[in-house]
């Protein structure tokens, strides 16, 4: 059995969903399942670096453009030392200047060659400099891959951006040439064949030889290149598509999207090519194929299995919380609304009350967050923390707040209850109602999208009581801690382990 988890992303920020494919790469790592994590774009020393972040191992990658040249993954295995011997022999130089991970070579006081490697010394790269400007860079893995050409002389080229790629196979022999445009690309092989992005993914996907033994997992759909030729080309392999958004939206939920969820659109019209969709919740997993049976789309098999897990081991927390402490972990944007004007009501009623806000996002919305921190003279209380790690932050806080409009299923609320906080957040589905357990652990505030989006003061006093009720009764608290250290036993990873396994080892 082969597993291609389609597709890692190039160029963009880092989301829930990278942190669902790093635990997903962990665990079949762990289980000796064969499953390569796919770039169908080429990837960047950055998203290498991203995706190594969440333990996703370099021979797990696969590079679709890679894997056009005979190689199956993106594991390094040239060594600085053999390349820094061969370029003395090929550039003049009369310095060198080994600076940790890289090596520069000089002449003449000018930079020639700067070779990159990774910690255990393998080459990533090499840049050659005439002067002063980068025009070649040559990326290795097992050996040369390809080949980067800057081209300052033209005027539109900024120096920043390649104009050509040279794509080698393991004896040295160019493959194909990618020329990159301003709007596409194009792939040009030795017959003189050209051929566009979905032409050569298609290509790919058909060079994958794909069986029915075979399994492949999207994570993303939208307008990405690989979608159609992957449909078309699965032949007789096993195909799940993994929602890591909802399907639909409210009114007010979110701004780009009403009713119909766009980004899947293309996965619920031909949902009868699918075997199975995977969601985060039982209560999505109902809404959803309620929602496929409306829209009179094919009902694949649904499956709800969590895209992380807590894991084994975890300990209780010993440190002694920060009395009237609240954090909040989230992307700073307007569905996930972070209700600051809550807490300085509740701040108001209760002095010892405090908010450290964690997460990075969009700009305009946390200027306007920080100004009603501002305006309400507020700064001594409620804080901006940017964002980071916080597996180790978690413990010292005493409630974890979700303002969130919805949430699909929310990896930050589970890590609170893996951590024993109290929880707080919005009667809306799916993360909130599934680990905050009113009277249990914590309050579920009522809340009905069309009427308190546009009467926002009502919903503040609301939340604002709750956050106050938390913190009134010591005892209480304490139960709502231990309470969240229980309802997190259902999310440990050999829990989620065992439904992965469960899926790909029987899915019919």
């Amino acid at each position: 059995m082969r597993v291609f988890d389609f597709t890692l992303l190039s160029g963009y920020e880092f989301s829930g969903v990278d942190v669902a494919q790093g635990f997903r790469a962990r665990l079949f790592a762990k289980n000796n399942v064969n499953a390569k994590f796919i770039f169908t774009e080429l990837p960047t020393i950055r998203d290498m670096e991203l995706y190594g972040s969440q333990k996703i191992k370099r021979g797990q990658i696969m590079s679709a453009h890679l894997f056009m040249t005979g190689r199956l993954d993106m594991s390094l295995s040239v060594k600085k030392e053999a390349l820094l011997e061969n370029e003395k022999e090929n550039y003049e130089y009369d310095n060198i200047d080994e600076d940790g991970k890289v090596i520069r070579l000089y002449n003449s006081g000018e930079k020639s060659v700067e070779i990159l490697c990774d910690e255990d010394g393998f080459v990533i790269n090499e840049s050659l400099f005439k002067n002063g400007k980068k025009y070649l860079v040559n990326y290795y893995t097992d050996s040369l891959s390809y080949t980067e050409l800057y081209n300052w002389d033209n005027d539109s080229n900024d120096g920043l951006n390649p104009e050509r790629r040279i794509f080698w196979n393991k004896q040295g022999q160019m493959v194909y040439e990618q020329c990159i445009y301003k709007d596409n690309v194009e792939y040009l092989f030795k017959n003189g064949e050209v051929i566009d992005n979905v032409e050569f993914l298609e290509r790919f996907v058909k060079a994958l030889n794909l069986c029915e033994n075979d399994i492949c997992i999207m994570d993303r759909a939208g307008y990405l290149d690989y979608i159609q030729p992957l449909f078309e080309n699965k032949g007789k392999s096993k195909l799940i598509a993994v929602l890591h958004s909802d399907h639909f939206y409210k009114i007010y939920e979110d701004e780009s999207s009403l009713y119909m969820n766009y980004e899947y659109y293309y996965w619920f019209k031909y949902s009868e090519a699918i075997d199975y969709f995977v969601v985060g919740t039982d209560e999505h997993k109902r809404s959803l194929e309620a929602f496929l049976k409306e829209y009179d789309c094919f009902v694949p098999h649904i499956a709800a299995i969590p895209p992380g897990a807590i894991p084994e081991g975890k300990l209780k927390s010993k440190n002694n919380r920060r009395r009237g402490s609240i954090i909040s972990a989230s992307r700073l944007s307007p569905r996930k609304g972070i209700d600051i004007k809550s807490v300085i009501k509740a701040h108001e009623l209760n002095q010892i009350i405090n908010l450290d806000i964690y997460g990075s996002g969009d700009d305009g919305y946390t200027i306007y967050l920080k100004n009603i921190v501002k305006d309400a003279c507020a700064d001594d209380y409620i804080h901006f923390k940017g964002r980071c790690n916080l597996e180790k932050i978690y413990p010292h806080y005493q409630l974890f707040a979700s303002f969130s409009l919805w949430e699909t299923f929310g990896l930050s609320l589970m890590e609170a209850v893996g951590d024993g906080l109290a929880m707080v957040g919005l009667d809306v589905r799916y993360g909130n109602r599934l680990f905050i357990h009113p009277d249990e652990n914590g309050y579920l505030v009522d809340f009905d999208i069309e009427t308190d989006y546009q009467n926002k003061d009502k919903l503040c006093e609301r939340t604002a009581a709750a956050i106050v009720k938390i913190f009134e009764d010591d005892d209480r608290l304490k139960k709502f801690h231990e309470n969240s250290y229980m309802i997190a036993e259902e999310y440990k990873e050999h829990v989620i382990e065992s439904k992965w396994m469960q899926l790909i080892k029987n899915i019919p």
